[in-house]
């Protein structure tokens, strides 16, 4: 883009002094060249360096009050035969004294815009100088109206003035659109959007109509046929009516085709269903009592079920499903349980023997050990059998020797019996053997 230096010349500051006089200024043309400046300056210049075209001048514009004036002109390259570089533009006007004048001169240097010529495209460009000219009172140009055209701000200057009233009823004018469909208004417009939305709502009436009409088209077949049928009925004996009824069973869950056949088959099939179920539940249940009275009985069941389960040892609640309740029965432990083997002493103050790990809490232990220096056996017998509130404690040694019964702690889950005599239990005598019973 270019980048213009401008300035009145010596010549047309000598023209501007004479109009602010109140000589008359009168601009004759426009001409663009391709010269390039070599050290003159723009106010000594009284011609352009290299001119390429003459342009006539099609605008001039001052606005009130101001001290520089718009003149324009349009190049095109219609008729330029060899390309050129749009470097200088000069505005010339008449002098009373000199004649035609270089009045003010512009130059754009290296940053000119090259023009094609004609045959590479067609070329317009709008030319607008601003001159300075002062107070001068009287200004005109020499302006061919044949090449004159409206400039974008002389279209915006023009419509600006253009004053439009609102429309009525009876007569055109600016109105005011609206998007609404429920509007009584005489001065606006409706938008698309207005005419849709009305559009929609006369459509989807129009199908809420005709569903309408084929509802009641229906219903009066309906009615057609369920009087037909009404008529059947009436014309047939007194309880035969179900049998008249057909049912429709597109799913195959009935052999019967008809009202009274289906009625006898639930009837079959409920019946069935209960006594099936009370044959398994047994007394009190019978076949004529109702699902939920055998619901009740199977539910007492339950109840039973689970105050049996935890008096024998196992966690069970009523609300357990049955057969969670009957799972729990294989928890259940029978029997008497045992344990023996052989266990080594220990010695502190006294000496004894222990057993921990047991799955159960012992209430008969038998234990023998050896006493080497002595050649003695002696056995420790514990029983608290039929209850552990009686207990029996005795000791037996097979010399006849005779000693005070040592304490016995008994665990849940083993036992623990001292003796109180010392006594030489070194080597392998030192390992004794037991048995253990318990519930």
């Amino acid at each position: 883009m270019s980048s213009w230096s401008y300035a009145l010349t010596n010549k047309g500051r000598q023209l501007q002094a004479k109009a602010q006089a109140g000589a008359q200024l009168v601009y004759t043309r426009m001409a663009v060249g391709s010269g390039t400046l070599s050290g003159q300056s723009l106010e000594s210049m009284t011609a352009l360096i290299a001119p390429v075209k003459d342009l006539n001048i099609t605008r001039l514009k001052r606005p009130a009050g101001a001290t520089r004036a718009l003149i324009g002109a349009t190049l095109t390259n219609q008729d330029v035969t060899t390309g050129f570089y749009l470097r200088e533009i000069g505005i010339f006007a008449t002098d009373p004294d000199d004649g035609e004048i270089l009045y003010m001169y512009a130059n754009s240097g290296a940053t000119a815009d090259y023009i094609t010529p004609q045959g590479d495209g067609v070329i317009e460009k709008a030319l607008n100088m601003n001159v300075f000219v002062g107070s001068a009172a009287n200004i005109t140009a020499n302006i061919d109206e044949s090449l004159v055209y409206a400039t974008q701000q002389d279209l915006a200057d023009a419509i600006a003035g253009i004053q439009i009233n609102d429309a009525t009823t009876t007569q055109k004018g600016i109105v005011q659109l609206s998007n609404a469909t429920n509007s009584n208004a005489e001065d606006k417009a409706a938008t698309p959007k207005a005419v849709k939305s009305a559009y929609d709502a006369a459509v989807a009436a129009q199908t809420t109509a005709n569903a309408a009409n084929t509802a009641a088209a229906n219903a009066g077949t309906k009615a057609d046929t369920a009087i037909a049928q009404l008529a059947d009925l009436a014309s047939n004996a007194a309880g035969k009516g179900a049998s008249l009824i057909s049912v429709e069973d597109a799913a195959g869950h009935f052999t019967g085709t008809n009202v009274e056949a289906v009625l006898a088959e639930l009837f079959t099939f409920a019946n069935d269903g209960k006594t099936g179920l009370a044959s398994v539940i047994g007394s009190p249940a019978t076949a004529a009592d109702t699902f939920a009275q055998l619901k009740t009985h199977i539910q007492t069941i339950k109840n039973t079920l689970a105050t049996n389960l935890t008096a024998k040892g196992q966690s069970a609640t009523a609300t357990e499903t049955l057969a969670a309740l009957v799972d729990k029965v294989a928890n259940i432990q029978t029997g008497k349980r045992f344990a023996s083997g052989n266990i080594n002493y220990q010695s502190g103050n006294d000496i004894f023997y222990e057993v921990r790990g047991l799955s159960f809490r012992p209430k008969l232990i038998v234990i023998d050990v050896a006493e080497s220096s002595m050649g003695a056996a002696k056995r420790r017998v514990y029983n608290s059998y039929p209850k552990e509130t009686i207990i029996n404690k005795y000791q037996v040694e097979t010399n006849g020797q005779t000693e005070t019964p040592g304490d016995w702690t008994i665990y849940n889950d083993g036992f623990r019996v001292n003796f109180n005599r010392p006594f030489d239990i070194s080597g392998t005598n030192g390992v004794a053997q037991f048995i253990a019973i318990g519930d």
